[in-house]
């Protein structure tokens, strides 16, 4: 019997390892085994707040499908102001130049569309590196359409820091803002012109939550904010989207590790 249940034991253990092992290609959708030697990590944020690209006729909402050249990569279409595969995780891609597309969503009910000329709107190509983290963001004003790359850094904070880093996406280039943390009484960015995404600053994790500010560069009045508990060893992006007299401003974030 104590062999048996020690055989028991061994493959519970074999199996638990291997759920260990699995890495997300779509959050809500799939895993899969992949080989991390050849593998690249990739976020898709969606800052491209304007009414066009229009969603297709008998769709709800304006989505897009990410495809790596040919292979389409999620199963859940991105919408404006959504992350893929989510805002706390990254999907697992081959490490190669490729190309990324964003193509509209033709999906009514369970029926997928076929794709049709113009639905590509969004595509760059980017040459993808092993082990490396990524994000893309959907950025511009029509009739520009701009997907803008950025190498995620991902060095451990040191204890009881957490690390933050702030991009400015709101097609504005004649408004460049400053970040204010009320926490650290001090401008945490300056400057940060339409396209910046600043290096990551480290910080002490609070004992309270944090409010950032998003100020026109040079100012001190707060024209938006965004309140958050930073948690220790996280690091975060914060992002800003919207254009003012279009779409509202606002800073919001994602969770990069």
């Amino acid at each position: 019997m104590k062999s048996f249940l020690a055989y028991i034991f061994v493959a519970a253990l074999v199996v638990a390892t291997l759920a260990c092992e699995k890495n997300l290609l779509d959050q809500n959708v799939q895993s899969q085994y992949v080989d991390q030697t050849n593998s690249a990590n990739l976020k898709v944020v969606n800052a491209y707040t304007f009414s066009m690209p229009v969603a297709p006729a008998a769709v709800g909402a304006t989505r897009f499908y990410v495809y790596q050249n040919a292979a389409k990569l999620n199963g859940n279409a991105v919408s404006a102001a959504g992350a893929w595969p989510g805002p706390s995780v990254y999907a697992t891609i081959p490490a190669t130049k490729s190309f990324v597309s964003m193509i509209l969503d033709r999906r009514v009910g369970n029926d997928y569309g076929q794709v049709q000329r113009g639905d590509t709107t969004f595509r760059a190509e980017f040459s993808f590196v092993a082990g490396k983290y990524y994000t893309a963001f959907m950025v511009d004003q029509f009739p520009k359409q701009t997907l803008l790359f950025t190498e995620d850094d991902m060095t451990i904070p040191a204890t009881d820091k957490y690390r933050v880093r702030i991009a400015n996406l709101i097609p504005d280039p004649a408004r460049p803002i400053d970040v204010y943390s009320r926490r650290e009484k001090t401008k945490i960015a300056t400057n940060v012109n339409y396209k910046d995404v600043k290096a990551m600053v480290e910080l002490s994790v609070p004992t309270i939550a944090d409010t950032l500010d998003v100020m026109e560069a040079g100012t001190s009045k707060s024209v938006y904010f965004a309140t958050y508990q930073p948690v220790s060893g996280r690091i975060y992006t914060f992002y800003t989207y919207g254009r003012k007299g279009f779409a509202a401003e606002r800073l919001t974030s994602y969770i990069n590790r």
